[in-house]
């Protein structure tokens, strides 16, 4: 698995991030580094994008993305997980 998303609550509001490449906001997450799991790659990037010090993290499912982009250069199939 390449990269990890997380979907998140805090206060009983969903957990946004403003993009610091774009105009959006989207949930946190990223891709996986060199020998990390991608538990350990949720966990840093929540800690990361969010300022998180406290929380639970639960595997929700694995999904895959077709398509070129900025990080996929191929298009081809890249999974991730939720």
């Amino acid at each position: 698995m390449k990269f990890a998303v997380i979907v998140s609550k805090a206060g009983g509001k969903w957990v946004f991030c403003k993009h610091k490449e774009r105009a959006t906001y989207e949930v946190p997450g990223g891709h996986r580094e060199a020998g990390e799991t991608i538990l350990d790659a949720a966990k840093r990037e929540l800690k990361e994008e969010t300022g998180a010090k406290t929380f639970t993290i639960q595997p929700v499912c694995v999904y895959s993305v077709t398509g070129k982009n900025r990080v996929n250069q191929t298009g081809e199939e890249t999974f991730g997980m939720l």
